[in-house]
């Protein structure tokens, strides 16, 4: 169960990071109003985010519990 609650946690923070960074680029984009598409993919960006953020957390959850276990 505490595994679970651990994966929860990991995806839970890793969408929550990549929706902020996500909007905090969108927001900060100059837009072009004679061009309707973005800039940049907002999917692609979302993806590497998430990606990233969930990698960095499991690493750092590994080594919180190898470090409280000794």
């Amino acid at each position: 169960m505490t595994r679970l609650r651990q994966l929860a946690l990991i995806i839970g923070l890793g969408l929550l990071g990549s929706f902020i960074t996500v909007m905090s680029v969108h927001f900060l984009l100059p837009i072009d109003p004679l061009s309707p598409e973005p800039l940049i993919n907002h999917r692609l960006l979302f993806a590497i985010v998430f990606v990233v953020i969930c990698g960095v957390l499991s690493i750092v959850n590994v080594l919180g519990r190898r470090e409280s276990s000794q």
